[in-house]
């Protein structure tokens, strides 16, 4: 059975039951967030312990950090804001900046034998980048890898955040 881990900061257990709470009481108002996400938040909430893949989905999700704070047209009524309800049922900026920091522990724990790649070209997106590239390693089909890595490359080019594209391909098998 692989190890779980439930070390996350409470605040992002609270995040998460905060969301939780905003669906009991709203329902279909709250229409941010997906079924993963969802789960996630149930996870948070019940301090369930994360699969290392869990939390390197949870690092990966900093790239949408732009979603931290709640849009002012919905400042009376946060719930409706959908990125800002997705940021929270993943744990929030703590349970976030918790899985990049545990991801980045546990691949030390685990001394991972993995090619050094010059990926990220800020020192601030390595651990998110190194995230996603280890998310895909974990697909077997290659057409479906390199499917899903062009969509992630697409999404990282829409956050403005600088990579070497041909990098991100070699270091995820599909180049």
């Amino acid at each position: 059975m692989a190890k779980t881990y439930n070390d996350y900061p409470v605040s992002a257990t609270n995040n998460a039951k905060k969301a939780l709470a905003w669906k009991e009481k709203y329902g279909d108002e709250v229409k941010g967030g997906t079924i993963v996400g969802w789960t996630r938040a149930r996870q948070l909430a019940n301090r369930q312990g994360l699969s290392y893949e869990t939390i390197a989905r949870m690092a990966a999700f900093a790239r949408h950090r732009s979603n931290s704070a709640i849009d002012p047209q919905y400042k009376s009524e946060p719930w409706k804001d959908r990125g800002y309800v997705a940021w929270l049922i993943w744990g929030g900026t703590s349970g976030v900046n918790w899985a990049i920091k545990k991801a980045e522990s546990i691949r030390k724990e685990r001394k991972m034998a993995t090619q050094e790649f010059s990926i990220a070209q800020r020192p601030e997106d390595k651990d998110m980048i190194d995230g996603i590239v280890d998310l895909l390693l974990r697909i077997k089909d290659l057409d479906n890898r390199k499917e899903i890595a062009l969509v992630q490359i697409e999404d990282l080019r829409s956050q403005g955040i600088p990579f070497d594209e041909d990098a991100f391909l070699k270091a995820v098998g599909v180049l």
